[in-house]
């Protein structure tokens, strides 16, 4: 494998950039540091205000409501939808228990990630989104002594990948992993629910998407 002719097979190129899995990943960590941060600096009656402000939030359309609980240590298998949802109150309910150079990393982050999952590209949209990735690498030492990789995991790597791969093959939305895997719960999660979980799990998964179809 590793003797096959560059021109032929590259293996860099085939590792395909992915929003649900990497952008979804590295947000998670980051969330993971900027609790370690505030649990550290202002202990748990911190964590308790920050939980408290994101429950309190008024519902709209499509917004998910974190009632449970807001910061990592809460959240239980969350979505990439979810996740989302998240990234756009982060900085309202954390802002004041974060340093400055915490709130920028974030901001550029989002902002990348804005820029990255935007279904229409410009030249200078990719160059500014470069520029948010480049302002979010610089920014994120801030975090480094929570991170045990120091930072240096290979989610947060691929993210240099971003640009290269929306101008060699469209934006990302054509070829993310979010299809297959909402395929996955329509036609499996779902369908498994419907069973007694006891006896003939597949025979009653197929009827039930036979009848559904």
């Amino acid at each position: 494998f590793w003797n096959l002719p560059q021109p032929q097979f590259n293996i860099y190129d085939a590792l395909l950039v992915d929003d649900l899995h990497q952008i979804g990943g590295v947000y998670k960590h980051l969330l993971k540091f900027v609790e370690g941060y505030v649990r550290e600096h202002y202990g748990g009656t911190a964590i308790t205000k920050i939980n408290e402000r994101a429950a309190s939030l008024p519902q709209y359309q499509k917004h998910h409501s974190f009632r449970k609980g807001f910061l990592y240590s809460s959240l239980i298998n969350p979505t990439y939808t979810e996740l989302r949802s998240h990234m756009t109150i982060i900085l309202p309910c954390c802002h004041d228990y974060l340093p400055t150079q915490a709130c920028l990393c974030l901001r550029s982050f989002l902002d990348f990630v804005m820029l990255a999952t935007a279904k229409e590209h410009t030249d200078e949209s990719l160059l500014e989104m470069e520029e948010h990735l480049t302002s979010y690498y610089d920014y994120s030492p801030i975090f480094q002594a929570y991170s045990k990789s120091r930072f240096t995991f290979p989610k947060n790597h691929m993210l240099q990948k971003y640009a290269k791969d929306i101008c060699n093959r469209g934006a990302i939305g054509n070829y993310s992993t979010m299809h297959s895997e909402h395929l996955h719960i329509l036609e499996a999660k779902k369908p498994a629910k419907q069973t007694n979980r006891r006896f003939d799990s597949m025979v009653q998964m197929a009827r039930f998407v036979e009848k559904r179809d």
